[in-house]
């Protein structure tokens, strides 16, 4: 292939290159860059976005090589180039600092020479971020304070304000920087933007205490201070005080505890819209499209009615023994969709609890169903129903929701997961166009499973955080870990299924698989029950012996979380 290289086609000779670099042995490494860097200039962004790839592969294939690799990428992000290429180059850059604790500072300080003169300012707060995440680990984190100042006084405001963000995380991590810091963020009080300034007050505020006090209250402070998340969802809060207001209990304290969490509502408002997709009506023409701000308006309603109407159903069936929602699952079909009668459920999660809510239609032309109730057997020991609601009546093209309420009996061992499979059925008064009378029928549906997943939300983190949260476990938490054989052909099966199964998110674009790799790794990261942060990592691989195998490990706060959901694969 080494022909190829002198190609008049730079293309042949890139690809020719690329693929070397992905095959080539570690002493070839040099000699290959070498001669990439001599025609960078000559191909378009697009191939140079496959080379960095390729370098990115070789990076984790021979880490004793990350100098070079290093230098490579640092040069090229020097040069001009599109976004797309400088992100990747930043990617790669990141990575190699993730994954080879030896070229951590070097590759901090390529990071910092970069934003000094960044055209991207979305780049340039990414790497403001990971640089607040990661200076304080290192061995003398004062040397990239002077970087960080500089964004912080010469550039935009949404750069100026991840610069303050990051020393404050710095400050704050590494006490010895503290003073320096705040004198630093006080030069800053009087910036022209709002959002800049207030931050400053802010930070300027809790290390002032941090010094003055050195207490752990201003430090516990400091963390909800510098988190983005809330325990509760804004939009549920909004549409709860407006139900509270209209109550006849409006002079009584609100009750936060029971405003579920910002993926719960989101969750439920999604599957309840999913259920109910528009319809048109015959014989009239499309109308003109809505425009976004009508799109984004609908969405907000049909949020609010569907939130305040599971409420509704579920405080006349179990009154305030539910408490707050976890998280709602995505529907799920228990019918085919050309069924005479279709259905599909919602798992709706609470701490001790499950609501199923089945979503019916009928398509039926000419019959009318009525008083519409679910029935579930072979309940076992495991769960208990609490109550139900049933559908008052059903006319051709209409569709409507019965609930039933599940008590978990047990559950305390496993971290509240109680798992299990059992019948269902509809069952309904059947009534022709001018019958009066009907008939009473059954309509067997699919069995209802439920799994671990179920018991888990997807919580995506924030692009290139997952180790630092991952760290974090390490010190505060505790670790599970599982190696399985798959019956999986490919990686990309395996991937999907796992993180199908474990119904959580993919971090760092971790859930697609590159082409040609051997092993993959994926990163998970999801809401248990009660809002405990999960994450996994899970190590895929094609093995020429035993087919596909794999290795999860687990990290969470509570030891029953990580074993639950570390054998749920099993």
């Amino acid at each position: 292939m080494e022909p190829l290289l002198s190609d008049s086609n730079r293309n042949i000779a890139t690809l020719a290159l690329t693929t070397m670099l992905k095959t080539g042995h570690e002493s070839n490494v040099e000699r290959l860059v070498k001669q990439i860097t001599s025609f960078m200039s000559d191909i378009s962004d697009g191939f140079k976005m496959e080379v960095v790839r390729a370098v990115k592969g070789l990076a984790l294939l021979y880490p004793g090589k990350y100098k070079t690799l290093m230098a490579f990428l640092s040069s090229n992000l020097r040069e001009d180039g599109t976004a797309d290429f400088k992100r990747d180059l930043v990617d790669a850059l990141i990575m190699i600092i993730e994954n080879i604790p030896a070229a951590r500072e070097a590759g901090l300080l390529h990071l910092c020479e970069f934003i000094e003169d960044c055209e991207y300012p979305n780049l340039c707060t990414r790497i403001l971020g990971f640089l607040g995440e990661e200076v304080a680990s290192t061995s003398l984190p004062s040397k990239y304070i002077r970087f960080i100042y500089n964004r912080m006084i010469l550039e935009n405001a949404l750069v100026r304000a991840a610069a303050v963000d990051a020393l404050a995380k710095i400050a704050m991590k590494y006490p010895k920087l503290r003073q320096d810091v705040l004198l630093l963020l006080q030069f800053g009080a009087n910036d022209n933007d709002d959002e800049v300034r207030d931050r400053i007050s802010l930070y300027t505020s809790v290390l002032q205490q941090c010094l003055q006090e050195s207490n752990e209250q201003a430090k516990i402070g400091y963390q909800a201070l510098m988190s983005s998340e809330l325990g509760f969802s804004l939009d549920a809060l909004y549409d709860n005080l407006v139900g509270h207001m209209a109550s006849d209990a409006k002079d009584a304290a609100f009750d936060f505890n029971c405003l579920p969490s910002d993926e719960a509502y989101a969750a439920t408002a999604k599957a309840q819209a999913a259920l109910a997709p528009e319809k048109k009506r015959p014989g009239l023409a499309p109308g003109p499209k809505a425009s976004v701000a009508e799109t984004q308006q609908k969405e907000a309603e049909q949020k609010t009615t569907a939130s305040a109407e599971l409420a509704r159903v579920l405080s006349e069936i179990a009154g305030d023994e539910l408490g707050p929602l976890q998280h709602s699952c995505k529907p799920k079909p228990l019918t085919e969709s050309e069924a005479e009668y279709t259905v599909q459920m919602i798992k709706h999660q609470f701490k001790n609890h499950l609501v199923l809510e089945m979503y019916v239609g009928n398509t039926v032309q000419g019959m009318i169903l009525e008083n519409i109730q679910v029935r579930l057997t072979g309940l076992g020991q495991s769960w208990s129903e609490v109550g139900a609601s049933a559908i008052s009546k059903l006319e051709f093209g209409q569709a409507s929701s019965a609930h039933v309420v599940l008590r978990k009996n047990g559950g305390d061992e496993t971290a509240g997961v109680v798992t299990g499979r059992f019948g269902a059925a509809l069952r309904f008064l059947v009534k022709e166009d001018g019958d009066d009378l009907g008939y009473e029928d059954d309509y067997p549906v699919e069995h209802v499973t439920i799994t671990t997943g179920d018991f888990i939300a997807p919580k995506p983190i924030q692009a290139g955080q997952f180790k630092s949260v991952w760290e974090q476990l390490t010190a505060q938490g505790v670790e599970a870990t599982q190696k399985l054989a798959l019956n999986f052909k490919t990686l990309e099966a395996a991937v999907e299924y796992i993180t199908t199964t474990l119904n959580m998110a993919a971090c760092d674009n971790t859930g697609k698989v590159e082409m040609g790799v051997r092993g993959h790794t994926l990163l998970l990261s999801g809401n248990f029950l009660a809002g405990q942060m999960c994450l996994v990592k899970a190590l895929v691989g094609m093995d020429p012996e035993r087919g596909c195998v794999a290795k999860i490990s687990v990290r969470a706060k509570n030891e029953a979380v990580c074993q639950v959901v570390s054998s749920a694969l099993m």
